[in-house]
């Protein structure tokens, strides 16, 4: 089944490509041969080269593979909006024909590349400059210390090839803006494509918040090994939180590492059922459920909280989605989640807030979402 779902995936890229090759070809009136051949080769490359750029990063870092992994990475996002493009282009084409109206196919054709080097553009932009999404959630019983402070949330950051120490200095900022109480990482703070880690620490060192930086891990330190995060987390102030409560003012927060539940949080010392819990988890999806397949992570993720509500828990903050990150793919991910892929939903006293996402991951484009930092203002019910 995986290698007709390679075949089907390699079949695509090769057909979309071809499609491109013409469409350019009419776009620009290419007639000289040479042209031509220069073209499809050029497109043949840009066909696998973020497969290729992939692999080669896990072998080499230095700073031709990021750039080549970071062009290959626009490319396929900028493919996907031309495939939307091709399809507007072919449904004027179709009308001009049973209207008999006459089109100018050339100018036609320009006029949506120009739009989807635009819509590009912009979903670049909307990737790498997040904004700061601001929202109120009321907790039962919540101390009078923490009434109108505020938590932020970063998650899915995806530190590696292409996100690097820049932009983590430009969420700092943004961060110190809003001068939290605490700060929480939601997984996927690593992107698994990096061999070296180190130059991460001294912008984690600087996220600043009043009481402290706490951190779960995500499915993406799973495949850059959890050791080698954990290990460089070690060298920072940010609290990992494996499995385990942290009380803090009052307010506990439970946090649970990718892909579920280890350990009994209920054994925990600083477990108590009547005070206001916070609960990090990667995944908008119950913890006690194994994330271990791609099937449970991706196509049949378990939309179930029970578990979490047993525990008490008042707000969850998960990630894992983007948003679908790229348009259309955002429908996909709502599907996939039963609307549970992105927002803030209550269910009486359980809140959940699934991030879209700090940074991004592949394409360096975001058109279905917005790169977000996400600020909680706390309230008592």
């Amino acid at each position: 089944m995986s290698y007709l779902i390679l075949l089907l995936a390699i079949s695509f890229i090769l057909t979309v490509h071809f499609v491109a090759y013409r469409f350019f070809i009419i776009a620009f009136r290419i007639r000289r041969k040479r042209i031509k051949k220069t073209l499809f080769l050029i497109l043949g490359i840009l066909s696998f080269s973020f497969i290729i750029s992939a692999i080669l990063s896990r072998v080499w870092a230095n700073g031709f593979i990021k750039i080549f992994y970071l062009i290959s990475s626009i490319w396929y996002g900028f493919m996907v909006n031309f495939i939307m493009a091709m399809g507007l282009f072919l449904i004027v084409l179709i009308i001009s024909k049973i209207s008999k109206f006459k089109i100018n196919k050339v100018l036609i054709s320009r006029i949506f590349l120009a739009l989807t080097v635009l819509y590009s553009i912009f979903g670049i932009y909307s990737a790498f400059f997040p904004i700061i999404k601001n929202l109120t959630v009321s907790i039962r019983d919540l101390p009078e210390e923490w009434e109108g402070k505020t938590i932020v949330q970063l998650s899915d950051i995806h530190l590696g090839q292409i996100i690097g120490t820049r932009f983590m200095n430009r969420v700092n900022e943004k961060v110190d803006e809003i001068n939290p109480e605490i700060v929480v990482i939601t997984g996927d703070l690593f992107d698994g494509m990096n061999k070296s880690l180190n130059s991460f620490i001294e912008p984690l060192n600087n996220i600043k918040a009043k009481k402290g930086v706490y951190y779960v891990t995500g499915n993406h330190e799973t495949y850059i090994g959890v050791k080698k995060a954990l290990d460089t987390l070690e060298k920072t102030e940010i609290n990992v939180l494996d499995d385990e409560v942290a009380l803090v003012n009052g307010l506990q927060i439970i946090g649970v590492s990718y892909p579920g539940l280890e350990k009994d949080i209920a054994n925990d010392k600083n477990y108590n059922f009547n005070t206001p819990s916070l609960l990090l988890y990667h995944a908008p999806t119950d913890i006690r459920i194994k994330q271990i397949d791609h099937n449970n992570m991706y196509y049949s993720p378990k939309i179930n909280f029970d578990y979490a509500k047993e525990l008490g828990v008042d707000l969850q903050l998960s990630g894992h989605t983007h948003k679908g990150q790229i348009f259309p793919f955002n429908f996909i991910t709502n599907y996939m989640y039963n609307g549970y892929d992105y927002g803030l939903h209550k269910e009486g006293y359980f809140s959940i807030y699934i991030s879209s996402g700090t940074g991004f991951w592949g394409p360096a484009m975001r058109t279905g979402s917005r790169s977000e930092i996400v600020a909680i203002t706390l309230k008592k019910k």
